[in-house]
């Protein structure tokens, strides 16, 4: 019955995001290369026009003792004729056991754009050890690193320049499945600024995914974000909510 409701309100609810699969990798879980691709669309017409397309997609491989994955994502939307969404980003990581299976290392570059936030490019490239944790869920990792940022405003200016600075990187993940069907995914990061630690971002996705077949899945997904010190116009707090359609592959 859950799955039935949760299909139809996908066809018919409004959503503006789409997200892929956020439970955290293990390695060695999945076979040699694995993958995930969304895509959802948006139309409304009538008092108010909106037209929106989110592309996502993520590929993996694993190895014995070592994965590298990337996911890329793409969205695009328009209200009454008029651009009001346009930002993407790619993100590499490459993990490997450290120690012993309860721990490893990663190293991950990202690149990203988002046009009304006034970001015409951001860039990391960073290290973390991150632990895994048996506390009653399926899955629980804690994340503790460090990560160089290159961020440009689209018109630089005195009072929103070039930063660049080296952050603090910590997060939370976790993955509890409540039946064979229905899981709950949650990944927090908490991102300070070494040199000021008012200077910070957060980044949140909650996310409750409904399996449909082997290779199917609906989800709805909550992401936050939050940026301290944001170029100046822009908001300090992004929140978003959507219903996805996600397919997986072997």
């Amino acid at each position: 019955m859950f799955s039935k409701l949760f299909f139809i309100t996908f066809f018919f609810h409004t959503f503006a995001h789409a997200f892929i699969n956020v439970e955290p990798p293990i390695i060695g879980e999945k076979s040699a290369l694995s993958g995930e691709f969304g895509i959802g669309a948006k139309y409304d017409k009538g008092n108010a026009e909106k037209n929106a397309l989110n592309f996502t997609i993520k590929s993996q491989y694993d190895s014995k003792d070592w994965l590298i994955y990337l996911k890329a994502s793409y969205n695009y939307g328009e209200s009454n004729g008029m651009s009001d969404t346009n930002d993407g980003v790619i993100h590499l990581r490459y993990l490997h056991t450290f120690f012993n299976p309860q721990h490893d290392y990663e190293l991950f570059f990202q690149s990203e754009f988002n046009e009304f936030q006034k970001i015409k490019n951001r860039e990391l490239l960073g290290a973390n050890i991150r632990r895994k944790l048996d506390l009653g869920f399926d899955k629980l990792y804690l994340g503790l690193g460090a990560f160089y940022s290159y961020m440009e405003e689209d018109s630089i200016t005195i009072i929103n320049p070039t930063y660049q600075q080296l952050n603090l990187n910590s997060y939370i993940s976790f993955l509890k499945k409540l039946n064979s069907h229905f899981s709950i995914t949650y990944v927090g990061y908490y991102q300070p600024n070494v040199e000021n630690f008012s200077d910070f971002r957060t980044f949140q996705v909650l996310q409750f995914s409904n399996l449909i077949s082997k290779n199917l899945s609906l989800s709805l997904d909550i992401n936050h974000q939050y940026d301290a010190k944001p170029y100046v116009g822009v908001e300090k707090s992004d929140l978003r909510s959507s219903i996805n359609l996600r397919y997986t592959f072997d």
